[in-house]
């Protein structure tokens, strides 16, 4: 066979029995007659090298520009540069970073729309500034929402009225939510605390700071708050009518006599439980040269019978006298109102 096909040598064609003694390799074998076998070794496939398109620097996509890159400084400058209050309603719903920014801005800082760029809402729509009124408690009552109330009501013309009662125990109100209040909302009328152990001194000083309007104060068990926030209410706030302070263990005489110096148009009074407060502090209240109360309320307290002589002669506008739970005050003293 060798010289039919001209081949030298054996390496192809095999006579007879198998050249493998391994009995695995005899399927590796096809019979082309009696004595004759032709090999056929498995083939490898051939390896295509293709290129790795998931390598760590082809796949990695390409990160587009975003404005959140940007420092809060220039994110400011951009919002106080929206053309109406609807714009930065919006802007203020995308994060809570961006909500913090847009409530900071100042009613003064808020860019002139001198190019005539028309908002999509007309902010000119507005019943009227402070006519507005909320009440959060409890679990609602943290400084994200008050956040979004100043944001949200500032271009109809803010809140008139707010009313806190409680506070989340994890986020509860704060200086930062009463910021916000402050700079979105200058024409509030009427603010009340009650059970907000977390708002102090600081928080009352930037109402007094941009809610020069406030008519009406009710502080109710705030144990933070200190005589520093009645001075400062009372220089920011000469309008206040109508004060209320009850179980607000850090006030005392010195904020009362501040009240009484800067607030001639005080027509109501009430104390109540607040052991700091003496016969210094009432006797400032009612004998002030602008004094115009019509009505005091005053209720365990540890005043004596000088409050009381204080009240019967200076007090001559007072119509309506409430004295509750006054242990050191004599039948004598309650004889000279």
């Amino acid at each position: 066979m060798s010289k039919i096909f001209s081949f030298s040598g054996t390496d192809n064609f095999f006579p007879g029995g198998s050249i493998y003694p391994n009995p695995k390799e005899a399927t590796l074998f096809f019979s082309l007659g009696h004595h004759v076998d032709v090999y056929f070794p498995h083939q490898k496939r051939s390896r295509i090298s293709a290129p790795n398109f998931f390598s760590g620097e082809r796949f990695e996509l390409k990160k587009e520009q975003s404005i959140e890159i940007l420092p809060d400084e220039c994110l400011f400058e951009i919002f106080r540069r929206l053309p109406g209050g609807q714009e930065r309603s919006s802007c203020a719903c995308v994060s809570k970073r961006w909500l913090t920014l847009v409530s900071n801005i100042c009613r003064d800082e808020i860019n002139d729309n001198k190019d005539g760029v028309v908002s999509g809402v007309e902010d000119q729509d507005v019943e009227g500034e402070g006519y507005l009124s909320r009440s959060l408690e409890g679990k609602k009552a943290t400084d994200v929402r008050l956040a979004a109330l100043a944001v949200g009501t500032a271009s109809r013309g803010g809140l008139g009225k707010l009313f806190i009662r409680g506070s989340n125990s994890t986020h509860g109100v704060t200086s930062v939510g009463l910021r916000a209040i402050s700079r979105g909302c200058p024409s509030l009328r009427v603010l009340s605390l009650w059970n907000s152990s977390s708002v102090g001194d600081e928080g009352l000083c930037e109402i007094a700071n941009g809610c020069h309007q406030l008519e009406k104060l009710d502080l109710c068990h705030c144990p933070v708050i200190t005589d520093k926030s009645l001075l400062a209410l009372a220089k920011g706030c000469p309008t206040l009518k109508d004060l209320t302070i009850e179980g607000c263990a850090n006030i005392g005489n010195e904020g009362l006599r501040a009240v009484a110096r800067s607030c001639p148009n005080l027509k109501s009074l009430s104390i109540k439980n607040c052991p700091l407060v003496g016969d210094q502090g009432i006797a400032s209240m009612l004998s002030s040269a602008s004094c115009t109360l019509t009505k005091v309320k005053l209720q365990a307290l540890s005043i004596t019978d000088v409050s009381l002589a204080v009240i019967g002669h200076y007090g001559k506008a007072v119509t309506d006298l409430s004295l509750t739970n006054i242990p050191n005050v004599s039948e004598k003293g309650q004889n000279k109102v």
